[in-house]
């Protein structure tokens, strides 16, 4: 199963940043939005009005190209014409002349009706002759003829002829013995087609057949138009309005095409994006602009909120983590009547106020220690005084006398340390040579029945500073509960370890008068100590140990692997009331 991840812990300024920072990105998003939208927009109506433009031009050059169509179909059929194809050679000069002159005048006719047109003609087989507005009559061979003539090479035959640059509209009639050509003006076309494409500096116009064998423009890129060509020979049908974006060069261009289906041609047209779009780069630009002003109100906003809210938190926070070492000499009084005034001066308030309940208290502990310390040395057991005396006697009696002087240096030694009440706490050596001194005296009373295994005590705590009388009421109370009148041997294992700021005294025996109902009557009194009226040796040390050194001190009894009771002796330094282990 895996472990949930842990989000890192944010400070309030970081929070009230992200939640600031979270309601201003839908509206930078919704700018954003509006922005793209508003392009897209924009880039949309460039798109219609090149298309429409096209649109536009073709629909007249339709309309002027279909116009023209018609009076040539007229002209065609036309009865002074078919008249002089029929009648010529038998005819006199003068009808005839009369007949060419208005044949002459509807041609003119005609070539003045559109600026589209160049020259319009016709051929007479039977007359020999050509007549058209700009060469007028000439006898064949001329010009004019000989490009026509090459028109009937194709088959099928085109309705639009383009030859040389040159564009002509032919139609024929019996049998090809009357012909009515029209020539269209080339440069008028690009004139016009200029007009679609004459704004723009990368753009071009094409007016082109299907398989894009020849075209009409006033400008254009031939690798544009291939492409173009090759995209048009893809979709297979550019007979309807449409409109595309090509890239060409790295470079894209809104292609705009439309039928002319009066000249059989189609219209392509084509401009550089850029040139319709640059001006919409500004937009870009204010939309950076944009981003970084939003990004400096974010960092403006988070160093003020840091300033006003972050760092004033941060020295409050600061000084309740001085306070948590417990060193209260410390003060927060703010300069100035800011927001965090109030919070300030109630922390210095509570500060003060602390320190006078903290020296009550302190006062009234020393005070109890030292009562509790006065109690212990008070319970001095006259029977025990009484009964070294008596073995000393016996031992005098028996002419026991190196007996003697050692248990009289022992009982002095025991008796001077249990007295002295100048000093509350000793080096620990001092106190455990205490115990062992009270142990001697009791093995010599015990008439040495009693075996004591006791260890070395390390290095490292002989010269830690410990409440006077700990060790030897536990051990009293051994010899007490588990050997008194007791007439077989036993034995007493003492144990000291001290690592990691910790010092532990462990006092097991091997006796068999300690039941288990003792043991935790025992250790629920030792464990409610302070509020157990009856203040024995035992009680009284476990209450001094855990006032000077908190609540993971103490001391604690349980079942001995001896078979007997276990009493330790716990003190951790790190408290903050001992020396340091």
């Amino acid at each position: 199963m895996k472990k949930p991840i842990k989000l890192p812990k944010l400070y309030v300024f970081q929070k009230v940043i992200i939640v600031f920072t979270a309601l201003i990105i839908p509206v930078y998003l919704v700018n954003l939005l509006m922005n793209m939208m508003g392009q897209s927009f924009i880039k949309q109506e460039f798109s219609n009005s090149i298309q429409s433009k096209v649109q536009f031009y073709s629909n007249q050059l339709d309309d002027q190209i279909s116009f023209i169509r018609n009076q040539q179909l007229q002209v065609i059929n036309d009865s002074d014409l078919q008249k002089l194809n029929f009648l010529s050679g038998t005819l006199d000069d003068y009808e005839e002349i009369q007949l060419v002159k208005r044949v002459k005048e509807r041609l003119a006719t005609i070539q003045n009706s559109s600026e589209y047109l160049l020259n319009t003609g016709v051929y007479l087989k039977s007359f020999g002759r050509t007549i058209s507005t700009q060469s007028g009559i000439t006898e064949l061979p001329n010009q004019e003829y000989e490009v026509i003539e090459q028109f009937f090479n194709y088959s099928p035959k085109p309705s639009l002829y383009y030859s040389n640059g040159r564009l002509f509209f032919i139609e024929f009639a019996n049998n090809s013995s009357v012909i009515v050509y029209l020539e269209l003006s080339v440069k008028k076309l690009e004139k016009t087609l200029n007009q679609l494409v004459g704004n723009y500096g990368d753009a071009g116009a094409v007016l082109t057949n299907e398989t894009f064998s020849f075209d009409i423009s006033p400008k254009h890129e031939d690798a544009i138009v291939q492409s173009i060509y090759n995209t048009v020979s893809k979709e297979q049908n550019n007979k309807t309005l449409d409109s595309n974006v090509l890239t060409v060069r790295d470079q894209s261009y809104w292609v705009a095409y439309n039928r002319i289906s009066t000249l059989g041609l189609t219209l392509y047209s084509y401009v550089n994006q850029n040139e319709l779009t640059g001006s919409l780069k500004k937009f870009n630009v204010w939309l950076i602009i944009m981003s970084v002003v939003s990004m400096a109100i974010i960092l403006v906003f988070s160093f003020s909120v840091k300033m006003m809210i972050h760092n004033p938190l941060r020295e409050l926070i600061a000084a309740f983590k001085t306070l948590e070492t417990d060193n209260l000499n410390i003060s927060i009084r703010p300069k100035n009547d800011i927001e965090f005034g109030y919070l300030y001066r109630s922390f210095d308030k509570m500060i003060d106020k602390l320190k006078q309940s903290i020296q009550q208290n302190y006062e009234q502990k020393i005070a109890l220690q030292h009562s509790e310390l006065k109690q212990l040395q008070s319970q001095i057991n006259p029977h025990f005084l009484y009964n070294g005396f008596f073995n000393i006697y016996m031992m005098c009696k028996a002419r026991d006398y190196e007996t003697v002087a050692t248990f009289a240096q022992k009982l002095g030694s025991y008796y001077q340390f249990v007295t002295r009440s100048g000093e509350d706490e000793v080096p620990f050596a001092k106190e455990y040579r205490h115990a062992m001194d009270y142990v001697e005296i009791q093995r010599i009373r015990f008439s040495n029945r009693i075996q004591v295994i006791a260890d070395e005590i390390p290095d490292a705590c002989k010269h830690l500073m410990v409440p006077r009388l700990i060790l030897q009421p536990i051990i009293e109370n051994t010899f007490e509960h588990a050997f008194e009148n007791e007439r077989k041997g036993g034995s007493i294992h003492i144990k000291v370890t001290c690592e990691n700021h910790r010092l532990c005294i462990c006092v097991e025996d091997d006796g068999n008068k300690v039941t288990d109902e003792f043991i935790h009557s025992l250790d629920a009194r030792l464990a409610n100590s302070f509020n157990v009226l009856e203040k024995t040796g035992i009680i009284n040390v476990c209450n001094r140990i855990r006032l000077k050194y908190g609540e993971e001190s103490g001391l604690f009894v349980s079942r001995s692997e001896y078979g007997g009771l276990k009493a330790e002796i716990i003190i951790q330094f790190n408290y903050g009331g001992g020396s340091d282990a």
